[in-house]
């Protein structure tokens, strides 16, 4: 907490818009020795629409771990201040007796980062038709999130699709149930408050699936509650498969964390997650989602994963300025495969530390530019909101890299994303997918 603390005023030498000091051609070029001789003035003022720029802080992603941290934010820091943010931010006011704006401003955010930052109240949700149905949807994989019985923008879509699988996708196995009849407009119960994880939608707006709106209908209830049966299973699937049963099956794996990113198309990282699934759960561990599988998958005895599968796991050291790769050996991330050496962010510009799901590769090419320091490198990676892996720094894409980026390298020379060899980087962009576990200490 410390260390957040004094990095956070660190940061706060740097306006939101416009820096509160003067960067000069040496240093955009990471060749000076970094720090500052200004006074903090205050936290910038973050909102909807907020984001960190590229290699230039981490204000809100510090924002959203520290809201983590107290039980506010339910998803993981992204460097954006959207929606689900601007949530966090109003019930952390709310709770903290501060005027509920959800803008983090310098007093919200003195507080917030201070010991006297009260957590989130335990949440109770009601014993609703909503919240039954968000527990079997969850159960059934046609959602992703929490159940909190707020029949929000998450559990409305959920709801569109599972109306459609049962009235369209699996029709003749659901012929003996009623047939759906046209339905009024969604309406939302009046006063509903908004929670981080599912957003009420207006009315007006509620997601269609193939003609099925996300309303909860008595049919949804019905097998929500086990009046009408449910068939969790109905095909084998394996890898190269695609689909709607395959998107089922994803979302639970997605939702149990063995899978980061549901995509409808059974690849080799679903082979990965479905493997360890069935090794946690006392299953041949064949990465192919059998009957056996996934009568245990969509039950409600499956057991969770400690954290999502995937080739490597990287840890960035802020001490020794490396980066370690451990691979994945069916079990857990055991054995150390890859160690390079690294820039971290210098005084002022720290890399923020936490635990991250990448954003992968940035672009498809091979450069990236920096606008804000006129300067490029290569194959740029984004950890999280502007903090990227990347190459050394270029002047110009027709020279070598720059003399002092390059013995840089092993120390905090940074504007707080992680520089690499160029080799190294490269290694990253082509052999970690989006998702991939970064961890920064």
């Amino acid at each position: 907490m410390k260390r957040i603390l004094c990095t956070l005023l660190a940061l706060c030498l740097l306006a939101s818009a416009v820096p509160a000091m003067a960067i000069t051609g040496q240093e955009a070029l990471g060749l000076g020795d970094g720090g500052s001789d200004g006074a903090a003035s205050g936290y910038p003022t973050l909102q909807i629409g907020s984001r960190d720029g590229d290699d230039a802080g981490a204000y809100v992603v510090m924002l959203q771990n520290r809201l983590l941290e107290l039980g506010y934010l339910a998803s993981a820091a992204d460097g954006q201040y959207g929606a689900m943010t601007e949530s966090a931010v109003l019930a952390f006011q709310e709770h903290n007796g501060l005027t509920p704006t959800g803008i983090a401003d310098d007093s919200t955010q003195s507080l917030l980062f201070s010991t006297s930052a009260q957590r989130a109240p335990e949440a109770v949700a009601a014993d609703s038709e909503t919240l039954r149905v968000q527990q079997a949807l969850l159960r059934w994989g046609f959602m992703v999130g929490s159940a909190d019985g707020i029949a929000g923008t998450t559990t409305q879509t959920a709801v569109a699709e599972f109306k459609d699988y049962i009235y369209n996708t699996c029709r003749l196995s659901y012929s003996a149930y009623t047939t759906p009849e046209p339905t009024p407009e969604a309406t939302l119960a009046p006063n509903a408050q908004p929670v981080a994880m599912d957003v009420p939608l207006d009315a007006t707006q509620a997601p269609e699936s193939n003609g099925q709106n996300g309303e909860i209908t008595e049919d949804v209830v019905r097998f929500a509650d086990g009046d009408y049966a449910f068939q969790v299973f109905q095909q084998t699937l394996q890898n190269g498969n695609q689909g709607a049963e395959v998107w089922r099956v994803q979302r639970r794996l997605c939702q149990l964390r063995y899978l980061y990113k549901p995509d409808g198309s059974y690849g080799a990282l679903t082979e990965y997650a479905l493997k360890y699934f069935q090794r946690k759960n006392g299953l041949t561990e064949t990465g192919v989602a059998d009957e056996a599988t996934q009568r245990k998958l969509f039950s409600g005895e499956a057991l969770t994963s400690e954290e999502y599968v995937f080739p490597y796991k990287l840890y960035v050291s802020l001490d020794n300025q490396r980066v370690y790769a451990y691979g994945w050996d069916g079990s857990g991330y055991n054995k150390e495969v890859k160690k390079f050496k690294c820039s971290t962010g210098m005084a002022g510009y720290d890399t923020p530390s936490g635990t991250y799901q990448s954003g992968g590769r940035v672009n498809a090419g091979e450069w990236y530019y920096f606008k804000d320091y006129n300067c490029y490198a290569k194959y740029a990676y984004r950890i999280v909101g502007g903090v990227l892996f990347h190459s050394v720094l270029y002047s110009a894409k027709k020279k070598g890299p720059t003399n002092s980026s390059v013995n840089a390298l092993g120390r905090k020379a940074s504007h707080g994303c992680v520089r690499l060899a160029v080799d190294d980087a490269q290694w990253i962009c082509e052999n970690c997918p989006e998702g991939t576990t970064v961890v920064i200490s």
